[in-house]
């Protein structure tokens, strides 16, 4: 299994992917491996007659023109430099040796191979040098591999908290990661004071956003949080979360866990929660101040202190794309949805999208990318938001732009030369849903970019649905009715573990296994996002 890992990674890469066809082709029938002589079985018996590896070329310049180790390394380091000149100096002495010029190398021929066949086999190793690899390094990649692989099988939501945890700051690419997990059914969980540990976690049937995976939050500031709530039980309300931990967090911080949605679960919109709390924190820091001078009770303890209660003014949630776009400033990504979500469905006709930017190999010794689903010059179509302007005057003294555009995978620049910029220049806003078609252009030192031939402005109205969905209103004798019949065994005990970290005013019934069950569940945005993820919209009933 490892030499079939240790090949693959070795073959696909840009030039041996030449070989593939017939790696594969002799490894289903070995019958039909042929050498240009015998004496390269032992070396090529392994990758089914096809050089793969640098390490292969050595052992054929020793065994077949008598080159010593070193200077059979010389030739490896010429191939992995690309020093093709370097290579072509020892083809005279790989055929016929040096010994006549005073020299050490015996040749092919001293070894009774025609100088034809010698010929033709440095010309495949030739070609070989263009993308050698070292079989040592292939190896190293395999065993990495294997792990992985195995991890990504059977531990599927624990590895990818590793990798998102590995990519803490990388914020583009846990956005990829989250599409991904979305794509796989892997619940999404935004983060939450009570249940968020302080990076990406396991909970559930998915992953829980960490504490500190929030801008404008101090690691060690949401490490004390999740410590007084360790040591001193689960925050009951947006009250009792300020009145406790107030000394570890000033209003900045706060303001950034409201907007990412981690009090979502006590019940009440991000709008009231930014309304009270600087002036909840202002109350709570006078008590702090005249803690020195409270009463004590006749029995020589202190009289005890009630905390703040936040009274939330009677305000609507904020609309959905200034919801969606707070949320993103502070977790990096959409987590409750995404403002580009309603309109994919009009743009699958279109040809290219920011997921394919995460399909390339890197060369480790220059970086280069080399994409597997695009390439130079490519026809390009996509839809998404427009989420960044950069305009640039020309030396003509007109003005062009890279114009970032972003769709559920990523983000891409589009580069609207004078022409095409005078044609857009009105709608080029924050967050305008658009179609960009154009070129691909992709050079080495650069990330992709698209040559833009057209940017047309999309007419949305009346094509947005409500993202994320708003909480129903709750009536007296409401009863909210979920169908879990779908539902495994294993993933209804996560069901119900879920209902019980949202307790409230509103009986839910549950079906499940020819059987009824009863809960109380408090209907909020945080409880829908997490009850989406067990249940499709079709299985969940408020009558």
């Amino acid at each position: 299994c490892l030499e079939d890992l240790i090949a693959g990674i070795s073959l696909y890469r840009p030039g041996p992917m030449d070989f593939i066809p017939d790696y594969l082709k002799n490894r289903a029938d070995p019958e039909h491996i042929s050498y240009l002589t015998p004496l390269l079985k032992p070396i090529l018996e392994k990758t089914y007659g096809v050089i793969i590896y640098q390490e292969q070329v050595m052992q054929i310049f020793q065994s077949l023109a008598g080159y010593s180790l070193g200077q059979a390394d010389i030739v490896r380091r010429a191939m992995a430099k690309k020093h093709l000149s370097e290579l072509m100096a020892q083809k005279d002495k790989f055929i016929h040796g040096d010994i006549d010029k005073g020299g050490n190398i015996t040749g092919c021929a001293a070894h009774g191979i025609a100088p034809e066949i010698a010929e033709k086999l440095f010309a495949q190793m030739e070609s070989f040098a263009s993308y050698a690899f070292n079989k040592s390094h292939a190896a190293a990649y395999s065993v990495v591999t294997y792990q992985t692989a195995y991890l990504k099988r059977y531990y599927p939501k624990e590895f990818l908290a590793g990798v998102l945890n590995n990519r803490i700051d990388k914020i583009d690419e846990i956005a990829k990661y989250v599409v991904y997990m979305k794509e796989k059914n892997i619940a999404v969980y935004p983060p939450d004071v009570n249940k968020s540990k302080a990076y990406f976690s396991v909970q559930g049937n998915g992953l829980r956003f960490g504490l500190c995976a929030l801008r404008g939050v101090g690691i060690g500031a949401m490490e004390a949080v999740i410590e007084e709530r360790e040591t001193n039980g689960a925050f009951e309300d947006f009250s009792d979360f300020l009145m406790r931990c107030t000394r570890f967090v000033n209003k900045r911080m706060v303001e950034a866990l409201i907007i990412g949605g981690a009090f979502d679960s006590f019940g009440q919109h991000r709008s009231q929660y930014a309304a009270v709390y600087e002036d909840l924190m202002r109350r709570i820091s006078g008590m702090d101040k005249q803690r020195g001078g409270r009463q004590m009770s006749l029995f020589g303890d202190f009289i005890k202190e009630e905390p703040p209660k936040a009274e939330f003014p009677p305000i609507p949630e904020w609309v959905s794309s200034e919801l969606l776009s707070k949320e993103k400033s502070v977790l990096g990504v959409y987590v409750s949805g995404h403002p580009f979500q309603p309109f994919a469905p009009y743009f699958k006709d279109c040809t290219f999208n920011c997921g394919m930017l995460a399909d390339y190999e890197e060369d480790e010794e220059t970086g280069d990318r080399t994409y597997h689903q695009i390439e130079n010059n490519q026809p390009a179509t996509m839809g998404g938001l427009i989420s960044g302007v950069k305009k640039i005057n020309t030396k003509a003294g007109a003005i062009m732009a890279f114009v970032t555009v972003e769709d559920l995978y990523g983000s891409i620049d589009c580069l609207a030369f004078p022409r095409v910029y005078e044609k857009c220049r009105g709608f080029l806003r924050q967050d305008t849903v658009v179609r960009a078609s154009g070129k691909l252009s992709i050079d080495p030192d650069k990330l992709p970019v698209i040559v833009l031939d057209s940017l047309e402005e999309f007419d949305t109205e009346g094509k947005e649905a409500a993202v994320p969905a708003e909480p129903p209103k709750e009536e007296d004798g409401q009863v909210l009715w979920l169908d879990a019949r779908a539902l495994s065994e294993e993933d209804f005990g996560e069901f119900l573990e879920m209902l019980e970290c949202y307790q409230g005013p509103t009986k839910a019934k549950i079906l499940h296994g020819g059987k009824r069950y009863e809960s109380s569940v408090n209907v909020s945005r945080a409880f829908l996002a997490e009850l989406r993820m067990f249940l499709p919209q079709s299985c969940v009933k408020l009558l």
